[in-house]
């Protein structure tokens, strides 16, 4: 290698001017009689000769220290090489070129450019959706989202959202890349652009007894709790697009409702039981309603044989399972009466928008968290200080004990502690998204409670064998689980 090459380029001297034609140009200029070239590029260096087309001048070089990218390099340059009457044609053409190319895939078939759309990136959903309107639109549709799952475009993510101490955090789980990517789920300009959200945002405990139901690639935060600040204003259906990673607002529920259960069935959301927010009185509720997404029109549904406060929902072969839950929690007078537990389920049909008969559940207690694999309905129960783990099939309806989770035991279930259950493809997660379940804190009479280990436990239901999965991310305030395949 030659000493030039090794040597250190010249810094440019602002100072020097030379003249061209009668025209003055710093140094640092280039101008159209003077010709440029793209030496190489070295430690972020750029290394421009130009040299004097007219005699007497003799050659100059400079050099530009810039760290920018070489597409932004080159068209500083490109701005240097041509004058403005000659910059103007190439604008032009550079921008007829980009609109020949989008007409050209625009006027494909119209099957064969949604196929071609539907191959995009999942990162580049977000920019796509700014191109034109008909590109956002088709986006948006749900035949899109067909034809994205059908050619394998889609996989499942797990989404938390909680509380951080500093506001509503999210963490993402990708089975594929087996790690958690977290974060504050409300950008600064979310917040700047939407007011509401600052009653969720600045909330401590907005997310404690709210409820998810995914439709396609939306997430329908249900129950939300707005800050102190928010008192005698309406909660709101929170929707988060895992496309464009945005917030929006949706129509509330007829009756406000905590602790709750909730399904999706046919992109319609039903949701059944719980207990009033607006009365001080805790009666449970029998009332339910179902909610139509591309309205934001809710409207209710015949009510369900029992009242049940604290309930969990599931949906299979388009049956709505209301599972377990309270027969009552009110009070009377300055005294709680005590908790009875409601041991069966009912299920509604919206087809003939009524409901069936009630089945009852052998494992006896409180049912805590469910989830479905296929057509069987995964059970979380708490009996006492024990955990046990239940699977039934609704096509044979048939229940089954089986292998419960390796979590210490005796363990006490409240309402600080708090588990989630999802599917992911055949595998049901566990998930700890509030409170401790430290055996030995809890043996020795100590307060357990603000030790938070975020365990994640993974039943594969093939094998049937229970595995140990990526801790949960800090994210605190009994936060809301749902798996979206986007």
């Amino acid at each position: 290698m030659s000493s030039e090459s090794l040597r250190a380029p010249p810094v440019l001297d602002e100072s020097k001017f030379s003249r061209d034609g009668g025209r003055e140009s710093r140094a640092g200029e280039i101008s159209s009689p003077w010709r440029q070239e793209l030496e190489g590029d070295e430690g972020g260096f750029f290394v421009v000769r130009r040299e004097e087309t007219r005699g007497g001048m003799g050659t100059n070089r400079f050099t530009g220290n810039c760290k920018k990218g070489p597409r932004l390099i080159l068209r500083n340059l490109m701005k240097g090489c041509w004058t403005p009457n000659e910059v103007a044609p190439m604008r032009k053409i550079v921008e007829e070129e980009k609109l020949s190319e989008l007409s050209l895939l625009n006027s494909l078939p119209e099957d064969l450019w949604l196929e071609c759309l539907a191959r995009v990136p999942r990162s580049s959903l977000q920019t796509s959706m700014m191109v034109c309107q008909k590109w956002r639109h088709t986006l948006k549709s749900g035949e899109f989202y067909e034809v994205r799952r059908k050619i394998g475009m889609v996989e499942n993510l797990l989404f938390v959202f909680g509380g951080a101490g500093t506001g509503l955090a999210s963490a993402v789980y990708c089975k594929s890349s087996g790690g958690w990517k977290a974060g504050l789920l409300c950008t600064v300009r979310a917040l700047e652009e939407n007011d509401w959200l600052l009653n969720y945002h600045n909330a401590d405990h907005c997310l404690l007894h709210a409820q998810p139901a995914v439709v396609k690639h939306r997430i329908f935060v249900l129950g939300a709790i707005p800050s102190c600040a928010a008192v005698g204003e309406r909660e709101c259906t929170i929707v988060y697009d895992a496309w464009t990673k945005t917030l929006t607002r949706g129509a509330p529920m007829i009756h406000p409702r905590k602790k709750f259960a909730c399904c999706v069935i046919a992109n319609r959301i039903y949701v059944a039981g719980g207990c009033s927010r607006d009365e001080l009185s805790q009666e449970a509720l029998m009332d339910a309603e179902e909610y139509d997404p591309e309205l934001d029109l809710w409207k209710p549904i015949p009510n369900m044989p029992k009242k049940r406060y604290g309930c969990l929902g599931a949906a299979v072969n388009g049956i709505f399972y209301v599972i377990g839950g309270l027969k009552l929690s009110s009070m009377s007078g300055l005294c709680m009466q005590p908790y009875a537990y409601v041991g069966s389920m009912d299920s509604y049909n919206p087809r003939t928008n009524s409901w069936l008969k009630t089945k009852s559940l052998p494992m006896g207690g409180c049912v805590i968290a469910c989830t479905v694999v296929r057509s069987s309905i995964y059970m979380l129960s708490s009996l006492a200080v024990e955990l046990s783990f239940w699977k039934y099939d609704t096509e044979n309806e048939l229940f089954s004990k089986i292998n419960s989770p390796p979590i210490p035991s005796p363990l006490r279930i409240d309402n600080y502690l708090k588990f989630s259950c999802v599917t992911i493809e055949t595998s049901v997660y566990i998930i700890q998204v509030g409170g401790s379940i430290d055996d030995l804190l809890r043996r020795s009479g100590r307060h357990g409670r603000g030790l938070k280990e975020g365990l994640v436990l993974i039943y594969d239901t093939i094998s049937e064998e229970w595995s140990r999965g990526p801790d949960l991310p800090y994210v605190k305030n009994g936060a809301t689980c749902a798996v979206v395949l986007c």
